[in-house]
């Protein structure tokens, strides 16, 4: 048995060595080796000894590409420094696990004078950042590495403009959401990828248990698009904290932009049930780059959409059943935030609080400023809205919410009542992504 162990790691190293590891999986390695050599047990009693020998050698891989990416980051700011006069820019700032401003940095895959104007830590080397670089806004999620004593950018991310953004910031809650049900043991439902540009995508795959958000660019060959090197895989916590910061992160990048186009589907690209990139070779090699089964059918459902008749129009999946929606009664029109009793909707919870479009026109408008005072933790923010509602900021337990509420008063002081909800930061930043689309319904109802 020892002496064949060694024979299947040489085995596996050979066939890696010439292996395509974007379509490779840990299934194919073994069926190789079923195919190849003749074993004294079924292929399967050497499956750890398989996984472990392909684990060891994507290490090595990433460690030599890590190498190279240095290398060439270090030619790229030298030559980027020259340009400048002979001026070398200092690299980006590493920060605390809020997001922070830096004034400036290193480019996200090489030097030359960025402006940073956010920058999030979402774990110790995967960041995200809104640049300005050459007059354009960038927005940049990606890997770092330590070079002395600072953090650096390597080739592993994605810059997105903010159109891109603005597309991946309206399918978070959903592929985040993907992720936590995977987590949890949800089931099989297929999880349909986003589309952020032509030939980039956002989805969620599976690798030994942890479910990934892969962001990625893809390329063509033979006639079909396969994942790219350009991307980067996050999981679950860094996820979260880039939903968590999504709305600053709009906010820094400008805005949700008012022309944003609607995409065209390609039909190259990969669609749910396609294959995914899910376990084994795959899944390390390409960081997530396929979708793949990781969330029940409910978490797979789009974020928005038209329901029957008597139904709400337009909803937008805030979270934890909370949701945001165009409700009708009685021949008016209300915007509607309501947490429900499930996930199917059909009870409706005491919480939550209708409101005019007019005082959902006025809220829209301060979007900006009420992720900026989230972002800040700024207690003291107060929006006033008709009568005595109001947008304010409450801290529970060492986090912040955004509520919407009406008040009443008692002794000569307004209290917070009942009607009302309270969003944590993911909630409120699945809010501002839906914002866009959301007034597009309700104006067209008006």
């Amino acid at each position: 048995m020892a002496d064949e162990t060694g024979i299947v790691k040489q085995a596996v190293l050979e066939f890696l060595k010439t292996a395509d590891m974007n379509v490779t999986t840990e299934r194919t390695v073994l069926n190789h080796l079923a195919a190849t050599l003749q074993l004294s047990q079924e292929v399967k009693a050497y499956k750890a000894v398989v996984s472990a020998t392909i684990d060891d050698y994507l290490s090595a891989l990433d460690d030599a590409e890590d190498e190279e990416e240095a290398a060439e980051q270090e030619e790229e700011e030298d030559a980027g420094a020259a340009k400048a006069g002979g001026r070398k820019r200092a690299g980006g700032a590493a920060g605390g696990a809020a997001a922070k401003k830096s004034r400036s940095s290193s480019g996200a895959a090489g030097g030359g004078g960025d402006d940073v104007l956010l920058h999030v830590d979402l774990s110790e080397r995967r960041k995200a950042r809104v640049r300005r670089y050459e007059g354009r806004l960038h927005v940049d999620v990606r890997e770092f590495y330590k070079k002395d004593g600072e953090d650096a950018p390597t080739q592993k991310g994605l810059s997105m403009d903010p159109g891109q953004w603005a597309r991946l910031a309206r399918e978070l809650p959903r592929l985040v959401a993907a992720q936590r049900a995977g987590a949890a043991g949800g089931g099989g439902g297929e999880v349909p990828p986003a589309q952020l540009a032509k030939t980039r995508l956002a989805s969620v795959s599976e690798f030994k248990g942890t479910y990934y958000l892969g962001l990625r660019e893809y390329y063509e060959k033979d006639g079909q698009l396969l994942p790219g090197k350009k991307g980067v895989s996050l999981n679950p916590s860094e996820a979260e904290a880039l939903l968590a910061a999504a709305a600053a992160i709009t906010t820094a990048a400008g805005g949700v932009p008012a022309d944003l186009p609607p995409l065209e589907p390609s039909a190259l690209l990969p669609t749910a049930g396609s294959g995914s990139a899910a376990s084994g070779a795959t899944a390390k090699a390409s960081a997530s780059a396929g979708p793949s089964k990781a969330a029940a059918a409910a978490a797979a459902a789009p974020a928005a959409g038209t329901v029957a008749s008597g139904e709400p129009t337009e909803v937008v999946e805030l979270g934890s059943n909370k949701r945001l929606s165009i409700s009708h009664f009685g021949g008016r029109t209300s915007v509607d935030l309501r947490e429900f009793y499930d996930v199917s909707y059909r009870g409706v919870g005491k919480k939550g609080i209708a409101l005019a479009p007019a005082d959902w026109a006025t809220m829209c408008a301060a979007l900006p400023a009420i992720s900026s005072a989230l972002a800040k933790r700024d207690m003291g923010y107060v929006l006033q809205l008709s009568g005595k509602r109001r947008v304010s900021l409450s801290e529970f337990k060492g986090a912040v919410y955004v509520g919407v509420r009406e008040f009443y008063e008692k002794d000569g002081q307004l209290l917070p009542g009942a009607k009302g909800l309270s969003m944590n930061a993911a909630q409120w930043a699945a809010l501002v992504a839906g914002a866009p689309g959301f007034n597009a319904a309700l104006q067209s109802q008006e």
